[in-house]
């Protein structure tokens, strides 16, 4: 049985930590924009603070800690290591621990970082009784009761 030198294993855990660290500065970037970053209809007040105010009665908005890839993977390295993946945060909406909702917002790609004046609703959906209303823009949220 191989053991792995010390130098080896500390590389490891900062590399870990190190990705961890850069996912989790990427969603508090996305925190720090104001909701008019992501939908110019939107004021100029934190996106965090905007969600709260404009989701129905008894939802929650539950950030993700990390990034994520907005789902674009194919799964095959020869084609995804050509593209620059887009980078997104992930929100939960939910109702009495119950998913309700979900949002990825669009804060840059791997090859550019961090996309201030780019960033913007990639995805998302919310339940509404037995209806689910695909969002087209974060403004649509303050329609629904």
């Amino acid at each position: 049985m191989k053991i792995l030198s010390p130098a080896i294993v500390v590389f490891m855990i900062l590399f870990v930590a190190s990705q961890a660290m850069a996912d989790d500065d990427y969603v508090s970037f996305a925190k720090s924009l104001p909701a008019k970053k992501y939908d110019k209809r939107l004021p100029s007040i934190p996106i965090e603070q905007w969600l709260s105010s404009a989701l129905p009665p008894g939802v929650v908005a539950e950030w993700g800690n990390s990034v994520t890839d907005c789902g674009e993977q194919t799964g095959d390295p020869k084609i995804d290591k050509e593209r620059d993946m887009p980078l997104c945060t992930e929100i939960e909406f939910k109702k009495k621990d119950k998913s309700v909702g979900y949002l990825l917002l669009f804060v840059g790609t791997e090859k550019k970082g961090k996309m201030k004046e780019a960033a913007g609703l990639y995805y998302g959906y919310i339940k509404q009784e037995d209806k689910t209303i695909n969002l087209k823009r974060l403004q649509e949220i303050t329609k629904l009761k």
